[in-house]
């Protein structure tokens, strides 16, 4: 498919749709432009299984559930470009995978938490839900993306797309937290907006090979970091991760039976998996910063069944629908841009104010550095349809279910009439 360009002199060449009535008028210093384009994450402690009932279920958070949208209505169109405002790509990359993340966006459109936060400033969910709903709801415009979303991070310079995802995600998770929580470190976050949709528990196993006691600890997660450099698939790269170690020697493990260091086996599996599987291809040193560039394949649906601590009665399949690319050497230098599925069914190339239509077969041929999933039977169950969405048209307008047809085909017949 050809791809339409939308240039920042002209109208934008793509379908736009009319503005939702459920969109808010201008909030947060966000400005729209039809112009010219011109740390450290902290997570949550580790836990040492110990239950007698159910050794493997995460704690309780102590805080009341966040009510997680089952549910939420299709976008019809794509949204904004983003302006990029000086070595302010990586942001801009980031920003939009998040933007087309389903369930996280409709959360955001609700408004459900603007209307009850009590933070006036600093928090990442307000500023991204302002930010969300101004680029949903001017498709075919150029936006600036909102200071507060550059000022805690940006240092005017390249940086690392992934550490940037890994601040934005911390920041909206402490800000799913009480105020008089946040010091707390025993405090759990696992009942969180951003832990119901993004986390996860890996299960480390390690089996004493002297009297095969077995001793279990949960880790979380928010995303999945993937060495590739024998890797020549993402398939190939969860295999090497979970395949099981043998600790022995220097790395011998100390078992608290044996009560002396034994040689025992390690193995890494996921106890639960997300409702948004983030995987992240290691392609920078973390010594250099320089690139591997290697081809690594990944697919459009990927079947995570394998890799769970107890295999389930079917699969586990995740859909693609976020890719985030890096292009050049080093990670101190290049351009980022990605590549999203809308809310219509279509691919989109996102790069900063440039938005262009294009197939999913090139989608899947990138050098992705950052693939973003969603877990089949939540599409399924939330969208009422199979994934990917079938697009049929009817006289170029994007028909999605046979209910809308013939309301489609009334409001063409009308606009017939009166012209």
């Amino acid at each position: 498919m050809e791809a339409a360009h939308l240039h920042p002199s002209e109208e934008p060449q793509f379908s736009a749709s009319p503005k939702p009535q459920s969109c808010w008028s201008r909030r947060g210093g966000a400005e729209v432009h039809g112009g010219p384009s011109v740390p450290e994450r902290t997570s949550p402690a580790s836990k040492t299984l110990s239950s007698p009932t159910d050794p493997l279920a995460p704690a309780s958070a102590g805080l009341p559930p966040t009510k997680t949208p089952l549910s939420w209505k299709s976008l019809s169109q794509v949204g904004a470009g983003l302006q990029n405002m000086g070595n302010t790509c990586y942001v801009n990359a980031t920003l939009q995978c998040l933007t087309y993340t389903e369930p996280l966006a409709s959360y955001m459109l609700s408004q459900q938490h603007g209307t009850t936060c009590r933070r006036q400033t600093s928090c990442m969910l307000c500023t991204l839900q302002a930010h969300l709903t101004r680029v949903l709801c001017h498709p075919g415009r150029v936006l600036r993306p909102l200071p507060l979303l550059l000022a805690a991070f940006h240092r005017h310079k390249q940086e690392d797309a992934h550490e940037y995802l890994m601040f934005i995600l911390d920041a909206m998770q402490q800000a799913c937290l009480p105020e008089d929580k946040l010091s707390d470190p025993e405090c759990p976050q696992d009942s969180t907006l951003i832990q119901q949709l993004f986390g996860g528990y890996w299960r480390s196993q390690i089996q004493c090979l002297h009297c095969q006691g077995i001793s279990s600890t949960l880790e979380p997660y928010l995303d999945i970091s993937l060495d590739i450099g024998d890797a020549h698939s993402v398939s190939q790269a969860l295999e090497q991760l979970v395949k099981p170690e043998l600790l022995e020697g220097e790395n011998a493990y100390h078992c608290s039976k044996c009560l002396e260091k034994v040689p025992a086996s390690k193995v890494l599996t996921l106890h639960t998996s997300p409702k948004v599987l983030i995987l992240v291809l290691r392609r920078f040193s973390d010594l250099t910063g320089n690139k591997m560039t290697k081809e690594v394949q990944y697919p459009e649906r990927l079947d995570m069944q394998h890799y769970l601590s107890e295999q389930r009665a079917g699969p586990l399949v995740y859909v693609l629908y976020a890719v985030l690319v890096h292009a050049g050497r080093s990670c101190h230098s290049g351009h980022y841009f990605c590549f999203v599925k809308a809310g219509n069914g279509q691919w989109y190339k996102m790069d900063d104010a440039k938005v262009s239509a294009c197939d999913v077969t090139c989608a899947l041929r990138q050098p992705a550095y950052v693939l973003f999933y969603m877990q089949k039977t939540d599409l399924e169950r939330d969208l009422g349809r199979e994934v990917p969405r079938a697009i049929h048209t009817f006289n170029a307008i994007p028909i999605k279910t046979l209910r809308t047809f013939f309301r489609d085909l009334e409001q063409i017949i009308l606009r017939f009439v009166w012209k």
